[in-house]
């Protein structure tokens, strides 16, 4: 029974571990933009980099230069037997890929979308007629957003500032893939890649055998 136990506490843990969320938060406003990574709520600066500090150069000595063999050089593979051989894997691996696209884009999501236009002028006729023009860009740029992607949380809103001296933009993006399924995504397409590439790697060699004895 202790055993039982033990099994099904490393299980919970692998299922909850699994259940965390990786990914990206981005921001732009008219400081720039900021790029973190996420892992869970831990989150690691990405950009902007701070600047490294740039260590001085120890004088490199000099080397003694052994004179080089020379190689011998190996016959040039046929053009068609190169295409055949990338065109045989491609058709292998190309699926394989594709299935794992589809896998994490069904995983893939949007935690937060937000978008803010700010329309700015002194004068009340320009800031209403960027105003309009700001509602317009919005609304043409969210609804494709959102009807592309799963957004679990997002808002989009224009403002009217009339301190302000034109138009501004605020976005802040964050998007997640749970853990588990990266893993096992990544697992399983391995494997399917590995299989594919000796397979394609067993049936050129057969070709090359094939070729030789015609």
């Amino acid at each position: 029974m202790r055993a039982l136990y033990i099994l099904a506490a490393i299980v919970l843990i692998l299922f909850l571990i699994g259940q965390i969320r990786v990914g990206c938060r981005a921001r732009f406003n008219a400081e720039g933009f900021f790029l973190w990574a996420r892992l869970g709520r831990l989150q690691i600066k990405i950009l902007p980099m701070k600047p490294r500090e740039e260590k001085p150069k120890k004088p490199q000595k000099p080397k003694d230069k052994k004179p080089k063999k020379p190689k011998e050089e190996k016959p040039p593979t046929p053009l068609p037997e190169k295409l055949g051989g990338a065109l045989e894997y491609a058709q292998a691996l190309l699926p394989v890929g594709l299935e794992a696209a589809k896998g994490l884009w069904r995983d893939f999501r949007i935690d937060t979308l937000e978008l803010e236009l700010t329309a700015g002028s002194s004068d009340p006729a320009d800031a209403a007629m960027l105003y309009g023009q700001a509602n317009a860009a919005l609304g043409a740029l969210w609804l494709p957003l959102t009807k592309a992607f799963h957004v679990k949380d997002g808002t989009a809103r224009v403002r009217l500032d009339f301190d302000s001296p034109g138009m501004t933009v605020y976005g802040l993006a964050s998007f997640s893939l749970k853990l588990g399924n990266i893993v096992w995504i990544g697992l399983r397409a391995g494997v399917k890649a590995l299989f594919g590439a000796l397979a394609a790697k067993k049936r050129l060699k057969l070709k090359r055998q094939q070729r030789k004895a015609a």
